[in-house]
């Protein structure tokens, strides 16, 4: 199968491989079905879309140097480097939770649990366990609640309103490719990052990082 996906890309025929890989997803692992959706959207300049499959490559745990590589060119057709920089504090504790959603906090925290084992069969206290033990369960805690955060990719340019109705003004909107950190309220998104987009937009148009 992947040879025929790889001959279709060749030919350029990338409407045709991306049929092919839809038709067979099941037949390879998540992370390189993404990848490879990822490298045919771009070739197709849909590049808002194959920035979403390029981070669900990596969510899946495809690090390629390919994937990062591929990534970046695609983030920087968008500018998001500009349209996602950081401008409040919230946007610095979003991005450095999502950053360290990423390994840090499990690695720290598996680290305490093990030191926390070793600890109680050394000196056999409850005590000690317990207090090394309460922050590995918080971090532990705390990564699953960022890894929970509603992350939405911008297909389309979304209009922002000031509320959640059609009724307040649109005042400005979030450019294609942009993610947004989002809180969901009657069929609505509020925007909690990146904090220059602040206000309430549409779920029509975006695709969900699960």
């Amino acid at each position: 199968m992947l040879k025929t996906v790889e001959n279709s890309f060749a030919q350029k025929d990338y409407p045709g491989t991306l049929k092919i890989l839809e038709a067979n997803k099941s037949q390879m692992s998540t992370g390189l079905w993404h990848y490879n959706m990822g490298t045919v959207h771009a070739k197709m300049e849909n590049y808002p879309l194959a920035r979403f499959h390029f981070l669900k490559a990596e969510a899946e745990g495809f690090n390629s140097k390919e994937v990062l590589t591929n990534r970046e060119l695609v983030e920087r057709k968008l500018d998001i480097e500009r349209s996602e920089s950081s401008i409040s504090t919230s946007d610095y504790l979003v991005k450095g939770g999502m950053t360290a959603a990423q390994g840090i906090l499990g690695m720290v925290s598996l680290f305490l649990i093990i030191a926390a084992i070793f600890s109680l069969w050394k000196r056999n206290s409850l005590k000690i366990f317990g207090v090394i033990l309460l922050p590995a369960l918080i971090l532990v805690g705390l990564n699953i609640w960022i890894k929970n955060w509603n992350r939405q990719i911008v297909m389309t340019p979304q209009p922002i309103f000031e509320g959640p109705s059609a009724i307040f003004e649109a005042r400005n909107e979030v450019p294609p490719g942009v993610m947004l950190v989002v809180v969901e309220k009657d069929g609505w998104l509020q925007i909690i990052y990146p904090s220059r987009y602040q206000g309430w937009v549409k779920p029509e148009g975006m695709k969900e990082l699960k």
